[in-house]
């Protein structure tokens, strides 16, 4: 059964997860210059990656518990890795060149609560064409006006990652979209 991606998936929530740095002090904010394989990177897309999981025993709380325990973990591992929860931002020099630069803000990372009860894990691990319409709605940055690295370098309120957590019938998908 292929359902169309218009109704597919359905987002419940969006939030911004701050990185939890615990009894370590949040570091400074530094620009970091990318490198030209990173600065060819972004005029492409965001790199997608995902994980297909069995859902979570009936004993092991409720989806809003799963999804709560994955926003404190995104925010402890943040603290580890704090650029991801940086910006990409445009300098202009004033001579007709500009310099594209991660800016290490803690800002944050989006995370995504979506759901997609009439999806089962074998509608998308069970095509033999891949990627089908269900798993093209798994990853809503790989549409024709998907957000690339360009847009979030001339928009810095765009996260450099964003995480869907995604609720099947019998399993979850977890998709995490990072800028180079």
């Amino acid at each position: 059964m292929e359902a169309s991606s218009a109704d597919t998936v359905r987002i419940v929530s969006r939030r911004m997860v701050r990185p939890s740095y615990g009894d370590t002090p949040m570091p400074p904010s530094e620009d970091i210059h990318l490198t030209p394989w990173d600065l060819y990177g972004i005029s492409v897309t965001y790199i997608q990656r995902g994980i297909l999981l069995p859902k979570p025993p009936a004993g092991a709380g409720d989806e809003t518990s799963l999804f709560n325990n994955l926003v404190s973990s995104l925010a402890r591992a943040l603290g580890r890795y704090y650029h991801f929860a940086g910006r990409l931002a445009v300098e202009e020099h004033g001579d007709g060149t500009a310099t594209i630069l991660l800016r290490c803000t803690g800002e944050g990372a989006e995370l995504v609560h979506a759901v997609a009860p009439g999806v089962a894990v074998a509608d998308i691990v069970d095509p033999v064409y891949t990627p089908s319409s269900v798993v093209r709605a798994l990853f809503p940055l790989n549409r024709p006006d998907g957000v690339r690295g360009l847009d979030a370098a001339m928009d810095s309120s765009l996260p450099v990652v964003w995480t869907q957590v995604t609720e099947l019938a019998d399993g979850v998908f977890i998709r995490s979209s990072a800028c180079r």
